[in-house]
């Protein structure tokens, strides 16, 4: 399994590791900025705040005063927020670095995360001035990010303690959208004691508090269990690696046992990689409570209902087997679409 979970440095130097992070003047951004300052000072990182801003189409005729004015007013409007965030790091002792730019968000947030370790953003933060930072920013910075990207959701809150009923999706459709079916086919190990139990949730999708990492069959399963498990001792929480293929819910077959031995030979299959890539973890991360999860249902199903309950779900740009077609675009912008939960999405192109 690739280690992703040691990275001080960025080069080798003794410069700290950079948190880059998407600025504008919402409450989304705030709790994203919060949670980055947070990790920069348990890791000893430093801070990247980077904001853009767009201009307006106008009119040739209005003349250069005019654009300029508007310009200056955009620049002062989209740094004040900067401006607020830097005081707060710098007062919290954590290097701090920061830049208001002109032009695309998302270019030049992916362009700053080839130098960060982690970018972290707010979903759907917009102001007058910038661009929106999910939907637009957002998803095309954790498709094409050098380095993780950690999203955080409008509606998620820490301190949220609410044990009879958790959040629903954020589904297209409402709160009354349907979601997919899904079955428990395995799990390992007995249910975890001290978790909560949700009235609107099923017992074998109650993720409580847990780390979770969407696991394939694939190499970028490595990678993306790796950062989950760093991210789950970081924070003394527990990790569930979580498979599904959709192979025989909501499937009629005309014969009756048709494709069971092979349907049993693929869910042995999956299991056998969940039970060695958990072994792999306990390796290198002794002490943490490490469990998995096998689902016969939807990879974007599972994962989404998972966010209701869980304090961060795990997933990578892409996968192959359990969660085929894991693109972003596909399962993963599925995902961060309908998340409850902050969702960090590591790149796997390369894995």
């Amino acid at each position: 399994m690739t280690d992703t979970t040691d990275s001080p440095v960025t080069d080798g130097s003794t410069t700290p590791a950079r948190i880059l992070v998407g600025v504008d003047e919402s409450e989304h951004c705030a709790r994203a900025f919060d949670i980055a300052l947070s990790l920069a000072q348990r890791r000893g990182w430093s801070l990247r705040l980077v904001a853009a801003y767009d201009l307006p189409p106008y009119d040739f005729e209005a003349g250069d005063q005019i654009l300029g004015a508007f310009r200056d007013t955009a620049s002062q409007e989209a740094r004040k927020p900067v401006d607020d965030m830097v005081e707060q790091a710098e007062a919290a002792g954590v290097p701090v670095s920061a830049d208001v730019q002109e032009g695309s968000a998302a270019q030049l947030l992916i362009r700053e995360s080839e130098e960060a370790v982690l970018a972290v953003v707010g979903k759907r933060g917009r102001n007058r001035f910038a661009g929106r930072f999910l939907g637009s920013v957002s998803g095309a910075l954790a498709a094409h990010s050098a380095c993780p990207t950690l999203v955080i959701p409008a509606r998620w809150d820490a301190d949220d303690t609410e044990a009879l009923f958790a959040p629903r999706q954020d589904l297209p459709g409402g709160e009354a959208a349907a979601t997919e079916p899904a079955e428990l086919v395995s799990a390992s190990g007995a249910e975890r004691e001290g978790r909560r139990a949700f009235e609107n949730v099923s017992q074998a999708l109650n993720f409580d508090g847990d780390v979770i990492a969407a696991v394939d069959l694939g190499d970028s399963s490595g990678p993306v269990a790796a950062r989950a498990a760093e991210y789950a001792a970081l924070t003394g929480r527990a990790l569930t690696l979580v498979a599904a293929v959709p192979i025989t819910v909501g499937t009629r077959f005309p014969y009756p046992g048709q494709g069971a031995l092979e349907v049993q030979s693929m869910h042995e299959y999956r299991a056998e990689h969940l039970t060695w890539l958990t072994s792999t973890i306990r390796e290198k991360h002794p002490a943490l409570d490490v469990q998995w999860r096998l689902f016969d249902g939807s990879p974007a199903g599972v994962l989404s209902e998972a966010t209701r309950t869980a304090a961060l779900v795990v997933v990578g740009t892409r996968g192959h087997g359990g969660f085929s077609g894991l693109l972003l675009g596909s399962v993963s912008q599925s995902v961060l679409s309908r998340t409850v939960s902050p969702v960090l999405v590591v790149p796997t192109r390369s894995a």
